[in-house]
């Protein structure tokens, strides 16, 4: 018997409970009309005047920072394109060879195209025979060659750097002609 009475009282209770007042809705619509017209009708403030002045602010630094990006969209594909180009040597040689120079020449002009301020390091290596004293002098040998040449054909000689890895930077570690043959070479990084 508790029990009916207690369900009987929870039932009235839940009755009252959900017999709550219902929202006006037409009132709610005219008085979100008129606040909507008061907003149309008044005139521009002075903080909104600052708001147009930020935006412009904004849309200048929009416009810096899309500057900056292309600048570095240009840099990482002119990086990629100087990795690119590889000069190779002979044996025990520092000499450009004859079948090289188109290289260099390509070089000179990629340099000369890109008017950043920039610097280009000019790799030596060679392979590993030889002493690592001697393999390190044929290195920069080697770099200076191609630096010489790059100044010749009218490269600015303050872009330029040079550097010997000697036998220690290989691109191929094999013990064969054909392998010896691709670590005798120049590479070229662009240092901003």
């Amino acid at each position: 018997m508790k029990k009916i009475a207690l369900m009987a009282g929870i039932a009235a209770f839940l009755m009252f409970a959900g017999c709550s007042k219902q929202p006006n809705l037409e009132n709610a619509q005219q008085q979100q009309t008129q606040q909507t017209e008061e907003v149309a009708t008044t005139t521009p403030t002075e903080n909104e005047t600052v708001n147009t002045e930020n935006a412009q602010v904004e849309e200048q630094n929009l416009e810096a920072t899309t500057v900056t990006i292309s600048k570095t969209q240009n840099n990482q594909q002119f990086a990629k394109k100087l990795a690119s180009i590889v000069v190779y040597f002979d044996f025990d040689k520092y000499n450009i060879r004859p079948d090289q120079w188109p290289k260099v020449e390509k070089l000179a002009e990629l340099i000369k195209s890109n008017p950043s301020n920039y610097t280009v390091r000019i790799e030596g290596n060679c392979d590993e025979w030889g002493t690592e004293e001697y393999n390190y002098a044929l290195g920069l040998k080697r770099a200076n060659s191609v630096k010489n040449a790059l100044i010749k054909l009218g490269v600015d000689p303050k872009k330029l750097t040079v550097i010997s890895y000697g036998e220690l930077n290989p691109v191929c570690t094999a013990h064969a002609k054909w392998c010896w043959r691709l670590n005798r070479r120049d590479n070229f990084t662009y240092l901003p």
